[in-house]
């Protein structure tokens, strides 16, 4: 999909990934790499537990699709041998500090240089503002994004999962945002900056709760292993699962199916058989009751194995998942089934991994490794022999007759995506977060939408005492800026027919997330659609994708955390697996899914042809995780939570402050920040034990570190110590709640809140993306649509009806 694209990836661990997405989207990337190779090369775990660079499982993991040259940019002819580099690539792929390249090989100075060359920056806080400049491991952008004060038991700190999901969230989104302006290049010929601030991805995790948090009667809170009043996660014989007490139409159907499995199996008290869940209501009920509902439910699940009650889930649709390590992925029949797992042979190590293929299946396999990750300078003589002397790509200008080649076309709007239309089904936040990237740069986005089925974001997430009906949920409007909403019936032919016509007179990108089978029903499948119009991009994007056996196993983003295992890796070792705030599957897969209609659409713009996308919101998470199935492949190691410590960075730990559950995360990631963190404790004699000048030291003697950092951060201000920590070179962020979320200067800089009006809400604070493209302004307008609020515009501007004719459909019941 990117084939003729050159990437070049300067970055360090935090962007690799993302430099991997565009290779296995078939670019060519070439890591620019130290002499001595890059630092993830230096580190383990190894390859049969044996140190060497080439034998690192995380660069395995994260460099496949890549090739490798060693450049000395420290000197001259280093500097020339990258410049003729860049002379001939699309793409430079940067994760330096604002300011920390130069001799030229800063943004600027690199764009006015190569005004066809895309520079994109990832960093922690994006290019400019009062915390550019700050350092920031994981730990600090989790902390600092909100996501750490949501995650964790209210008795202990906030916690982060032990993987990097900052890294996680931010690829994907680099990687889209490349995709556009690779796209706006095609149309104007030149590059951009592309800005991604690590803190805004990762505060979009929290799925719009920060600008919730005005409408709700108490702050969110950690939780432990609930949601709310209820308990999530479950031990079983052998682990966990992950199993809702909530209310609902949905999770009602699911409670009755779990008691009729209990009552099968003997397992129901009297009182659980003859229960009334036609009313129930989880926030209506006594702690007692509860209470006496989850003893019964825990009692069940404590005696049955993991797979035992998975088996049972899937044959009854329960909504119930098990909390997955690398082993049960490694061997889940679905995810092998639809052959996520594909073999990479590293015969000169005299060994071989698995790793996750894709992240989204093609029928051509598109999206795939390429090859094994590079060995430091394998690749200097054909690179450097070949060295292009004008860029890979080929720009044209903006171009007559868009829809035919390809291309949207131009309208008065100057975004990017202006002229392109996307057609949007499904509900929730997987699907719609996904489309709005392109509401957001200028694309047309019309929802289909109906009263007779709503989209559950309009009615589980209504403010206290909503007069609004299906218009008062926050969350609908927030996670769906600038969007129309077509109100039409399903259930009626003439309804499907509308819905079609739309697709084929009007669409470019055809988006959806329904799990399999309504949209064959309906004739709207990719393949259907895509055989009268073949230039259309499709995507689906259910759980468990459109193939496979497990293919309609029901289940929200909890069980996607679960399953892709999130929540085996997020928790401390001595209690339950919980899982990152906010079921992570929601937050990651939009992102993928806005990425491959990007891809999709520059590659129609280039060869006219669409594509049908089909993408498993499970398997863009083990995607993400490809760094621990290689482990598990390789050593047979299984990674697990491990509370805010970490293998490569002592101290590092989220560390209480004074007031009321306020903390502040503090990494020393290198031996010169602890030094510089020993000084602002005031050299004390405990510190000044030579055993903690090294990281093996400082690790051995985590525990004591943490006790003895805790008990000084306990007299200081959060946000007072970040800044004076920061200033000494020390990586440190408060833990933020949404409250300061709404009022962090970071974000207000980089405009990150647009105030938007709602009819009946008021204000409501919408989110931008967490990128900046310099050439491409972006933002919103307004917030999400009233229910079929663009109704009779849409059937009479786009499809051409008379009012007579929509007046008739009305009362026929088709535009309900």
């Amino acid at each position: 999909m990117l084939e003729g694209i050159r990437v070049l990836d300067l970055c360090d661990e935090s962007g690799q990934l993302a430099a991997k997405i565009l290779g296995d989207l078939g670019a060519d990337v070439i890591a620019v790499e130290p002499p001595e190779g890059k630092a993830l090369r230096r580190r383990g775990p190894w390859i049969g537990g044996v140190p060497g660079v080439e034998r690192s499982l995380a660069w395995q993991a994260l460099n496949t699709s890549k090739r490798s040259v060693r450049l000395d940019l420290d000197t001259a002819e280093g500097r020339a041998r990258l410049e003729a580099l860049a002379a001939g690539a699309d793409v430079w792929l940067d994760t330096a500090a604002p300011g920390a390249r130069a001799n030229g090989l800063d943004p600027a100075s690199l764009r006015t240089r190569h005004p066809h060359l895309i520079v994109c920056a990832i960093t922690p806080f994006g290019q400019n503002g009062p915390y550019a400049n700050y350092r920031a491991s994981d730990l600090v952008v989790v902390a600092m994004g909100g996501n750490a004060g949501l995650t964790g038991d209210p008795d202990r700190a906030p916690l982060r999962c032990s993987m990097p999901t900052a890294h996680y969230h931010a690829a994907p989104e680099a990687a889209l945002a490349i995709a556009m302006a690779l796209w706006a290049r095609e149309r104007t010929g030149r590059g951009q900056l592309v800005d991604v601030s690590l803190h805004e991805t990762q505060l979009q995790s929290l799925l719009s709760f920060p600008a919730q948090h005005p409408f709700k009667k108490t702050a969110s809170v950690r939780a432990g292993p609930r949601i709310g009043r209820t308990r999530e996660i479950w031990r079983a014989a052998d682990g966990y699962v992950s199993f809702g007490l909530r209310g609902g139409p949905t999770r009602v159907k699911n409670l009755i199916a779990t008691v009729a499995l209990m009552d099968e199996c003997g397992a129901a008290p009297d009182w659980l058989r003859d229960y009334d869940w036609e009313h129930y209501n989880h926030n209506t009920l006594s702690d007692a009751e509860i209470a006496r509902l989850e003893g019964a439910f825990a009692t069940f699940f404590a005696a049955r194995t993991m797979r035992e009650l998975y088996e049972q889930a899937l044959k009854r649709r329960i909504l119930l998942a098990p909390c997955n390590d690398a082993r049960e992925i490694a061997l889940h029949a679905q995810l092998r089934e639809r052959e996520l797992f594909t073999t990479v042979s590293l015969p000169e190590l005299g060994a071989s991994l698995e790793l996750p293929d894709f992240f989204a299946k093609t029928a051509d396999r598109a999206i795939r490794i390429r090859g094994r990750a590079p060995r430091l300078g394998e690749h200097e003589a054909e690179i450097f022999a070949g060295t292009p002397v004008v860029f890979a790509g080929t720009p044209v200008g903006a171009r007559e007759e868009g829809r035919a080649s390809g291309v949207g076309k131009v309208g008065s709007d100057d975004r990017i995506f202006a002229g392109v239309n996307m057609l949007e089904l499904g509900a929730g936040a997987a699907g719609p977060v996904a489309t709005r990237y392109f509401a957001e740069h200028g694309a047309r986005v019309i929802r289909i939408e109906s009263a007779k089925a709503p989209d559950f974001l309009r009615i589980l997430w209504l403010t206290p005492g909503a007069k609004h009906g299906l218009d008062g949920s926050p969350m609908f409007h927030l996670l769906n800026p600038d969007k129309e909403s077509l109100s039409v019936n399903l259930r009626e032919p003439e309804g499907i027919a509308l819905v079609r016509r739309l697709a084929l007179e009007w669409a470019d990108v055809v988006s959806e997330n329904f799990a399999p089978g309504p949209m064959e029903r309906w004739g709207l499948d990719a393949a259907s659609l895509r055989r009268a119009k073949p230039e259309l991009v499709c995507v689906s994007a259910c759980l468990f994708g459109q193939t496979g056996a497990q293919r309609s196993y029901p289940g929200f983003g909890g069980q996607g955390s679960a399953i892709s295992g999130f929540n085996h890796l997020t928790g401390w070792p001595d209690r339950e697996a919980i899982g990152p705030a906010h079921t992570i599957t929601d937050s990651l897969a939009p992102r993928f899914v806005a990425l491959a209609i990007a891809a999709a659409l520059f590659e129609r713009a280039k060869t006219g042809r669409g594509r049908a996308i089909d993408l498993a919101q499970i398997e863009a998470a083990v995607y993400c995780q490809s760094e621990v199935v290689a482990r598990f492949s390789a050593n047979g190691e299984i990674v697990t939570r491990q509370g805010n410590t970490d293998d490569h960075a002592s101290p590092h730990g989220i560390y209480p402050c004074a007031g009321q559950d306020r903390w502040i995360a503090i990494a020393a990631i290198t031996d010169a920040e602890w030094r510089a963190l020993r000084a602002q404790l005031g050299d004390p004699d405990w510190a000044r034990d030579t055993a903690l000048d090294t990281l093996a030291g400082r690790l051995a003697a985590c525990a004591a570190l943490d006790a003895r950092l805790a008990d000084w951060t306990r007299a200081h201000e959060p946000y007072p110590l970040m800044e004076r920590l920061q200033a000494a070179g020390v990586p440190a962020g408060v833990v933020q709640f949404e409250p300061d979320l709404l009022e962090d200067p970071q974000l207000a800089h980089r405009g990150h809140w647009i105030p938007t009006q709602h009819a009946h809400l008021g204000t409501l604070l919408v989110e931008r993306a967490g990128f900046r493209l310099s050439d491409g302004p972006g933002g919103y307008s307004h917030c999400g649509p009233l229910l079929g609020e663009h109704t009779d515009a849409i059937l009479r501007d786009v499809l051409g009806l008379d009012a007579a004719e929509i007046a008739r459909l009305r009362a026929g019941g088709v535009l309900e």
